[in-house]
């Protein structure tokens, strides 16, 4: 069962204040809450905080987890990139935004986005990956140039 996703972002933000505010906007763009795991200034680039939060999914089915889940990313920026896992492996998705390659946002001051989506406790064997360091040999990646469906 697909129950939570994760999402984590990198944006210009002064505070928790102001990660809250960004979190907030975000809220505002999803059929549901968000609740804020997180908030550091990113050690590589003091400018900008990382920002962890989770939002519910309670999907089944990957196929629908999977497109519930870019619905609601669509909503907050397109394009996004994609990682899948390969035939026989537990279902974990990851769909990556980033401004540097063409990303808009519709959050002002986000630069870098990611969710991740999976059938098994996200927390057993996969330490957070390091910004820019996203590709796993045993993924492939898709680009995921697609406009959101309308409404």
């Amino acid at each position: 069962m697909f129950e939570t996703i994760r999402w984590r972002c990198y944006a210009h933000v002064a505070d928790r204040r102001g990660a809250e505010r960004v979190v907030g906007r975000i809220e505002r763009l999803l059929p549901h809450t968000v609740e804020i795991e997180s908030y550091e200034r990113y050690w590589k680039f003091p400018e900008l905080a990382e920002l962890r939060f989770t939002s519910p999914l309670r999907r089944s089915a990957p196929e629908d987890a999977l497109l519930t889940t870019l619905r609601w990313a669509w909503q907050i920026a397109t394009p996004w990139n994609l990682s899948g896992p390969q035939s026989g492996e537990r279902h974990e998705f990851e769909g990556i935004a980033s401004s540097s390659i063409g990303a808009g946002f519709r959050v002002g001051g986000i630069e870098w986005m990611e969710f991740t989506i999976t059938d098994h406790d996200h927390r057993e064997n996969h330490p957070r990956q390091a910004h820019g360091d996203t590709t796993r040999a045993a993924h492939t990646v898709l680009r995921a140039d697609l406009a959101a469906p309308e409404a």
